[in-house]
C-alpha cells in the first residue's frame, strides 16, 4: 500500500513514528472575494493545488507530510464584499498554537506555504518565534515571491499581474484547477484604471496599502482576457516544482 503525506489520514502511531524525521508542510491561505467571477476558496483551492503536487514529487526524495490547511487568513480588506476574515493578531495565534502543536506531535522540521497576502508577515513572524520555545527549524514562504524568477522565465507576466488578485494570472491557475467554480459570464474585460496601489509598483521594496482600494477597484486587480487553462497548468506545475525543491531544500538544511 503507497503510503500517504496527508497528515490527517494517519494513526497517531504513524505520526509518531514519521514526525522525527520528516517535514510538515501547512498552507495559509484564505476565504475571500476573488472579484465578480472567480469563487470565495481561490487562494484556498490554489495553494492546496500546489501543495499535493509539490509534496508528491518532495516525497520521492525525503519525508514530507502535508497538515490540514488554513482556509481562513486575515483579509478585512475583502469584507466589502465576502471575507471569513480573522483579525491579524488571532491568525497570529492560530498559526502559533498549530506550531506548538506540530512540535508536540513530535516534528522537528515545519515549513509554512501561503497564497494570501494578508497572511505574509504572520508567517515569517512564526519562524523567529517558535524556534525560540520549540526544538524545531520552521521556514516560511509565500509561493509568488519563491517562484518569482521561475514564473518570469515562462512568459507569466503577460497574463497581468503576478500573483495580482482575481486577474488573469489567478484566473487561469483556476482554470486549470477547477474550472466549473468559474463564471465566465461575469469576467472582467478591462482592468481598472488605476489599478490597485499595492499592485502598481510605486517604488522597488515598497509596501502600501490605502483605505478601500479594493472597493474602489471592484475586488480585482487586472482583467484576465489572456488567462487560458493551458498557461494555468504550466503556471501550476512550475510553482509546484520551486515548492518541491525548496521544502527538500530545507529538509537537508536541518541536521
Amino acid at each position: 500500500m503507497t503510503r500517504s503525506f496527508r497528515l490527517a489520514e494517519l494513526t497517531r502511531e504513524k505520526v509518531r513514528e514519521l514526525a522525527p524525521h520528516s517535514t510538515v508542510i501547512v498552507a495559509t491561505s484564505s476565504t475571500e472575494q476573488h472579484g465578480p467571477h472567480l469563487p470565495i476558496n481561490t487562494d484556498a483551492a490554489i495553494v492546496e493545488a500546489i501543495t499535493g503536487r509539490a509534496a508528491e514529487r518532495a516525497a520521492q526524495q525525503i519525508s514530507v507530510l502535508v497538515a490540514p490547511p488554513l482556509h481562513f487568513g486575515f483579509s478585512p480588506r475583502h469584507l466589502f464584499a465576502c471575507a471569513l476574515s480573522l483579525a491579524s493578531t488571532t491568525f497570529y495565534q492560530v498559526l502559533w498554537d498549530i506550531g506548538s502543536s506540530l512540535a508536540s506531535a513530535g516534528f522537528r522540521r515545519i515549513f509554512l506555504l501561503n497564497s494570501h497576502g494578508g497572511n505574509d508577515e504572520c508567517d515569517r513572524l512564526l519562524t523567529k518565534d517558535l524556534v525560540i520555545r520549540h526544538d524545531v527549524a520552521v521556514a516560511a514562504c509565500s509561493y509568488r515571491t519563491i517562484a518569482e524568477s521561475a514564473l518570469k522565465q515562462i512568459g507569466a507576466r503577460d497574463l497581468g499581474v503576478i500573483p495580482g488578485h482575481a486577474g488573469g494570472f489567478e484566473t487561469a491557475l483556476m482554470m486549470a484547477i477547477a474550472p466549473e467554480l468559474i463564471d465566465y459570464d461575469l469576467l472582467p474585460a478591462t482592468s481598472p484604471d488605476p489599478g490597485p496601489i499595492s499592485s502598481r509598483g510605486v517604488f522597488p521594496g515598497l509596501s502600501i496599502q490605502k483605505h478601500d482600494e479594493w472597493k474602489r477597484v471592484d475586488g480585482y486587480s487586472d482583467a484576465p482576457t489572456k488567462a487560458t487553462a493551458e498557461k494555468g497548468k504550466m503556471i501550476l506545475a512550475t510553482i509546484a516544482d520551486v515548492v518541491a525543491d525548496a521544502v527538500i531544500a530545507f529538509h537537508r538544511s536541518v541536521a
